[in-house]
């Protein structure tokens, strides 16, 4: 029995640990402490989760496991701080400035800002302005009545109508 849980732990490590050393060095851990995240993730994953799950299951499990250590390891060490400047993420210093300058905040918040976005793209042309004006940019809904040309009556039923469709979309997986 020991064995093969050994033979199973040995495959696990054989299969994923180089795209978990992947996966760590893209969230940003230094090339010298990425092993440790991956040998980490490893023990996490056998110490809560069957080894005998299908693939995608473990994939999936050992992904979100790698993402927790390397958060954990920048919140332990506090290792690097940067302000984020690509423009995949943020479009001015000014909204570099809300997000914080922590590495692994960045982290959080891309994802966070690539789901956002992903969201606003699905509403339709009237709510996406509404939107980015008042919940990305922080226009107060009296300036944004006046920037769409609208009521502020109907600017406010836009608001509501893209928060709550926001909320359906983003829900499921921020826990709104």
């Amino acid at each position: 029995m020991q064995q093969d849980i050994n033979e199973l732990l040995q495959a696990i490590y054989d299969d994923y640990q180089k795209p978990l050393r992947i996966l760590a060095i893209n969230f940003g851990v230094p090339e010298k402490d990425v092993d440790d995240i991956v040998q980490e993730t490893i023990i996490a994953y056998y110490e809560h989760y069957p080894l005998d799950w299908e693939s995608r299951y473990k994939k999936a499990m050992l992904a979100t496991i790698v993402r927790n250590k390397s958060i954990d390891y920048f919140r332990k060490y506090q290792k690097e701080r940067v302000i984020w400047d690509s423009e995949n993420f943020v479009e001015s210093p000014e909204m570099a400035n809300r997000y914080g300058n922590d590495l692994i905040d960045q982290v959080i918040c891309d994802e966070l800002y690539r789901d956002v976005k992903a969201a606003i793209t699905q509403l339709s042309k009237d709510l996406q302005a509404a939107a980015k004006l008042h919940l990305i940019e922080g226009f107060p809904e009296k300036e944004v009545a006046q920037i769409l040309g609208i009521t502020s009556v109907a600017c406010r039923a836009r608001i509501s109508r893209a928060r709550k469709q926001l909320k359906q979309a983003l829900g499921p997986k921020y826990g709104f």
